[in-house]
């Protein structure tokens, strides 16, 4: 009895997921090769202002995540004189900026400044102006590492997460192609794939809600491609 050769199909299916991961991972290499920095401020680390600014703005070396406490700026006295939360000037993603209180007397003002980097790191720092003249200061900046808190470990969790799935679904991918070909008709196999691709969607999903690392459009996009592929590998099994 004529039994014929197994199917193509399952290593030229192989083939295609493994081109559209190395397609991914060298489109999101990019955002998370290094911390964002700090490049610039207005008003400059350690000037000496005639007049008080309507408003404190820090430029940084890419997009940056923007939080109720990210800029803070305290008088000498360390009172808070910024009323509302930064936000991104003229819409620019690597910039934050907050609006001062009217009326600020003379002396030296610290910015405290906390914010998620295009990698997902938190970052922070400080720096200080004087208005009129320079004066002691009673600013007190918190000492907490910058990626020492709540939002920072959720976000290294997450990471933790999308690297885990990506690794399962390349290595599998690469097992199947490289090593046993026939195995990718196998349902533990093909799962397997799967999940190791939804894995990946969380950390475009979280990309997506928060706007942190990459562009929405780009997280959006990479989102509906790993979950389009997980479902298919989920349905195949």
């Amino acid at each position: 009895m004529h039994t014929g050769s197994p199917p193509v199909r399952t290593p030229l299916a192989v083939l295609a997921l493994v081109a559209a991961v190395a397609a991914l991972l060298l489109g999101g290499a990019g955002p998370a090769s290094a911390h964002s920095g700090l490049t610039g401020s207005d008003p400059a680390d350690g000037s000496v202002l005639a007049s008080a600014p309507p408003y404190v703005t820090l430029t940084f070396t890419e997009t940056v995540g923007l939080s109720e406490d990210s800029v803070r700026v305290l008088s000498p006295d360390n009172e808070r004189v910024n009323p509302r939360p930064a936000q991104h000037a003229d819409g620019k993603g690597n910039t934050g900026r907050v609006q001062l209180a009217d009326g600020l007397a003379q002396g030296t003002y610290t910015v405290a400044w906390r914010v998620v980097s295009a990698d997902g790191h938190p970052i922070s720092g400080a720096f200080t102006f004087s208005v009129g003249k320079p004066s002691e200061t009673a600013a007190e900046v918190p000492d907490t590492a910058a990626g020492d808190t709540a939002a920072g470990r959720l976000h290294g969790v997450f990471r933790h997460v999308a690297y885990s799935g990506l690794a399962l679904l390349v290595g599998a991918a690469a097992f199947v192609l490289v090593c046993l070909p026939r195995a990718g008709a196998l349902r533990p196999v093909r799962r397997l794939l799967a999940a190791g691709w939804a894995g990946h969607a969380v950390w475009d999903f979280v990309h997506h809600r928060t706007g942190r690392v990459v562009p929405r459009a780009w997280s959006e996009w990479c989102c509906v491609v790993d979950l389009c592929g997980a479902a298919a590998l989920f349905a195949w099994s």
